[in-house]
């Protein structure tokens, strides 16, 4: 199994985000992409999700 590698530096801020959820948008935090996908931080849970989810606020 290969990992994917984030897009974003360590050394790099966090990006404030907006994630779409069950029809609500969140607040969160961008850390990484890869692949379409964007890793989100929301109150200390990590997820990564679908980049059309994701928009900045």
């Amino acid at each position: 199994m290969s990992v994917a590698t984030p897009v974003r530096p360590a050394s790099s801020r966090p990006e404030a985000v907006q994630v779409q959820l069950g029809g609500r948008w969140i607040a969160g935090q961008a850390l990484a992409q890869r692949s379409g996908e964007v890793l989100v931080s929301h109150h200390g849970h990590l997820v990564w999700v679908d980049q059309h989810s994701v928009r900045k606020p």
